[in-house]
Order: structure tokens, then sequence, then C-alpha cells
């Protein structure tokens, strides 16, 4: 044998041994990952519920965004893998929503990448981010709240269909007043915050009401009867707003997590995009992501959480250039438009396009033929969900490193009557690309804040904790 096939062949020997002790270090984190996770569910029959734990402080209480996930929840599931893996230093969301799991990933000193189709999301997402500059905000917010309630003027900043509807004329006025003065502040992320604070006065002090994230009208007695002083609310929630981040920021700061000036040392990617296209890069992290961590929809915005209807409102008050460079106008055409966008958004051809992935996923199949007794709507709504999860499933693989962990929360929707098992179809998806599940956790919802007037409260009381390990 020459030299050279005999170098050929110990290399390939050597990639094979590699190759071999790589899959034998990745079982036995497993089995690490799921003893640990068992002994936590072993230990108290009730400890995935964190019914004493889900209060919102700091960063995570900044907006009241809809369907937000459970922080401790996601600080114990990325604290475990992280543990058990040990060379975590990257974790990606590609539906990042408010960034529940953005600030667990900042207190664990990780760089975070996330995306979410919605803008308001983004922008509450890009507040918590930073940089902490808390002197200049702390400034800039008391400069603000003096020019909105110094400002005079009567012009209204903003027109769209409906804003009478949605809006009293003197709440109109005091938000243009608002607006105005937030313009004036130079820095970017003292405006984000502004805005994030704006976006809440909004929610409140439109003629909306705040018992549903879809818009529907307050009565017209309580119309009457309500008083709202816009400048007040704006001034309350940003104190509020402020207070937080300077808590969260201390928290960070004593972690090390926190350069002098307020920058944090890890590296963050907040877009704004469509996670059947892309997701955001792995930064600083060139082998990719070593952890997906992250709640998708539980199916079509329109129908169960309508996240776009929620953000609708609170964005027509504000710069969209200072949210993402991608953002514009177009994203409110319509109140559905963001949710058009989203998974299950588009519903034409959807039985048609899923033929295929009916055969490799039963669990779908399945579902397909019990609603196709219902009107059509029923199985076209869960067959474009479905499709577009679908999708999104290649982008978010392609970004996460070969024996990458995934953790993902569903919940099992009803339709029609029937409940739709979205945590055996994603293990079905994720199975068909070669994804090993390797725990299963089921969980009651106590406390997960959705609309007491939206059906989906009163049906879905659980949740599936799925964690999955991307096969080489």
């Amino acid at each position: 044998m020459t030299l050279v096939r005999q170098a050929t062949a110990h290399h390939h020997q050597s990639a094979h041994e590699d190759a071999r002790n790589s899959d034998v270090r990745a079982l036995a984190v497993d089995a690490l990952i799921a003893e640990e996770l068992a002994s936590l569910s072993d230990a108290d029959d009730d400890y995935w519920t964190f019914r004493r734990g889900a209060a919102r402080r700091q960063a995570h209480g900044l907006s009241q965004y809809p369907a937000m996930m459970v922080p401790p929840m996601q600080a114990v599931l990325m604290g475990v893998v992280a543990q058990a893996v040990g060379d975590i230093d990257s974790v990606i969301d590609p539906f990042v929503g408010s960034g529940t799991t953005l600030t667990e990933a900042m207190r664990l000193g990780l760089s975070f990448s996330g995306q979410d189709i919605n803008p308001l999301a983004v922008l509450i997402s890009r507040t918590k981010a930073g940089p902490f500059h808390l002197r200049r905000l702390r400034a800039s917010a008391e400069r603000v709240v003096a020019l909105a309630g110094a400002d005079r003027g009567t012009k209204v900043e903003t027109d769209f269909p409906g804003i009478d509807k949605w809006f009293q004329p003197a709440v109109a006025v005091d938000l243009s007043r608002i607006r105005r003065a937030i313009r004036t502040e130079t820095s970017l992320w003292c405006r984000r915050v502004l805005w994030t604070a704006l976006a809440e006065t909004v929610r409140l002090s439109s003629n909306s009401r705040t018992s549903t994230f879809k818009l529907h009208i307050r009565s017209a007695d309580d119309l009457e009867a309500r008083e709202v002083q816009a400048v007040e609310t704006f001034t309350e929630v940003l104190n509020d707003v402020v207070q937080r981040l300077t808590e969260e920021a201390a928290t960070l700061r004593e972690s090390g997590h926190l350069a002098p000036g307020g920058a944090y040392r890890g590296r963050i990617t907040i877009d704004l995009g469509d996670s059947m296209d892309t997701v955001p890069s792995p930064g600083s992290s060139p082998r990719g992501h070593g952890l997906l961590i992250t709640s998708p929809p539980y199916g079509d915005n329109t129908t169960t959480v309508p996240y776009g209807q929620y953000s609708y409102l609170p964005l027509q008050w504000i710069d969209l250039e200072d949210i993402h460079d991608r953002t514009d106008s177009s994203y409110l055409v319509s109140t559905y438009e963001i949710d058009s966008r989203s998974l299950g958004g588009g519903r034409k051809s959807a039985l048609e396009d899923v033929a295929k992935l009916r055969e490799d996923c039963p669990s779908l199949d399945a579902t397909l033929k019990r609603l196709a007794r219902l009107p059509a709507d029923r199985s076209s709504r869960v067959a474009a969900f479905c499709r577009d999860l679908d999708s999104s499933l290649d982008a978010a693989l392609a970004a996460l490193r070969t024996n990458g962990y995934m953790i993902w929360t569903v919940g099992n929707r009803r339709v029609g009557g029937d409940e739709v098992p979205t945590d055996q179809i994603l293990t079905e998806l994720l199975g068909n690309r070669g994804a090993v599940l390797v725990a299963s956790i089921q969980r009651h919802i106590p406390s997960k804040r959705m609309a007491t007037r939206n059906s989906i409260a009163s049906t879905m009381r659980g949740e599936t904790i799925l964690l999955f390990r991307k096969e080489g």
C-alpha cells in the first residue's frame, strides 16, 4: 500500500472513530438530560406548572404581549441542557415573540438570535436586548414626559381607517403629543424603550376591550363613562418600564454579563423575518447554534391567538423604521395583515399542498380525515398551519449544529371540537428529518396569559414540552 493510500485509510478510520465517539457522547448526554428532567417531574407532580413562579419580573414585564412563555420554565430547560452539553454558547428562537427566551439566555450569558413576523414583537425584544444606557434613558424619559405634557398642538400624527372608531379625539391628540416628544430623542435604543411604553399606552387607552387580543369595540355605555388621560397613562407605563430595565441591568451586571457602558457582552441578533424562509445566523458560533428553544403559534393566528390584531393599533403610532429596516406600512394594510403572514395565514390550496406530507405524517393524515366531515374551512385551517410549520423546520434545523438540541413548547388546540395533536405531528415532522426525541413533558397551564374572551382559553389547559436532538 502506498503512503498516500495508507494516509487516506488512516484518515477515514480516524473520521469513523470520531463519528462513533460523537454518537456515544450524544447518547450519554441525551440520557443525562432525560434523567434530570424526569427527576424534576418525579420530585413534584406540579413542578412544570410553575404556579408560584410565573410572575413576570424585571424585563419580562415590559408588555402584556399575548400568550407569553413562562420565564422560569425556560430558565430551567436552558440550564439543564446547557449544563449537560457543556459547550452551548448560542441560542436561537425562530418565534421570538416578546423575548422571554432572549432575556433568560442573556441571564445565562449566552449569545442569542431570534426573529418574528410581527414588528411589535421585534420592537419589544430589541428593547430588552439593550444596550442599557440607563442614565441617558432616565433623562430622556423625564424630558419626553415634560414635552408631551407641555405640548398644546392638536394635530393628530397618524391616520388610518377606523381611527375615530378606536380612539376618542382627545386621546388621539394626546398620543400625538407623546409621539412628537419621542421623536426628539436621538438615541435609537432610548426611542425603542419609549415606543414600547407607548405601545402599552395605546392598548390601555384605545376603545378596544383589553379582555381580548382581538379588536373588539367596547360597549356604548362603557365608552360613554370612560375617561382616559393618555399622557398620564404613558407616564405611569414609562416609569414602570424604566424601573424594570434598571433592575434587569443590575441582574446582568451582577452576573458579569454587561460591559461597563451597559452593552451586553454576548452577541444578539433580532430580525424581522418569516420562519418559513430564514432564521437568524448563529452570530459568534460558526458551527451553528447549540440550542433552539421556542414556542410556535398553536395554530393560524386568525382563529387562535391573533398577535397581529393585538399589534395593529399600537403600530399605527410608532415610527416603523425605528423597529427594523424591513418594517414598512405594508404590515398595516389591514387588521389581519400580520396574522395572514404568519403560520397558516394563507389557506389557498392548503389541502392539496399537504397531500405528500400526509403520507409521511400519520397524525396529520388521521386528523384531516376526522375533520373531513366538518365544513371545509376546518380542515384547510389545520392543513395550512401544518404545511407552514413543516416548511419552517428546514430553516431552523439548518441553523442548528450537529447534535444541537431543540426544545419546543406546543399546545394541542381544538378545531371543530376535535383536538389537533400538534405534539405528535411535530414529533413526526422532526423525526422524518432525523431528529431524535430525547424527552417529552406534559404541563398544565395555570396562568399563561390568554384572552378571557378567546375560545382557545377555555379549551386548551395543557402544553407539551418536546426536547429533540439534531443528529448528524
